[in-house]
């Protein structure tokens, strides 16, 4: 998988509410940028080229758009005034490569943190920023 965070993001996410399972947003993608897991559907960005026929093919309304700006993703922040330390980010099923993680500051007071030494890893689906009950998930763009 290329790792070129320098294309423009495409924040589309797949609801799983709506989501049916047809498959045909992974057969109408002509870049294979949808992918299958743990009974969930997932872009990876690093393929994803934007072109919406995934959304275009959708008779569910599964796919959602989400509008961030053009740039690189560097990571997430978690913005503290946001976050109520539900722990909901650090849950196996929120994010299946459990990027987030628990921390202390100084003083002993845990926050919640993102591994952005694993953003190789992240397949950019933006299911974390879109799932946060709190909203306190914030992707940085540069």
């Amino acid at each position: 998988m290329s790792k070129n965070y320098e294309e423009k993001l495409f924040p589309i996410s797949i609801n799983p509410n709506f989501c049916i399972r047809c498959e045909k947003c992974s057969y109408s993608c002509p870049s294979k940028a949808i992918f299958f897991r743990d009974t969930l559907r997932y872009v990876d960005y690093d393929k994803c080229k934007g072109c919406l026929k995934c959304v275009e093919v959708c008779e569910h309304g599964a796919i959602e758009v989400i509008s961030i700006e053009e740039g690189t993703l560097k990571g997430f922040t978690i913005d503290p005034e946001k976050c109520t330390l539900c722990k909901a980010c650090l849950k196996e099923k929120f994010c299946f490569l459990q990027l987030f993680k628990i921390e202390e500051d100084r003083d002993g007071k845990e926050y919640i943190s993102f591994r952005k030494d694993s953003l190789s890893e992240c397949f950019k689906c933006l299911k974390c920023f879109k799932s946060c009950p709190t909203n306190a998930i914030i992707p940085e763009i540069e």
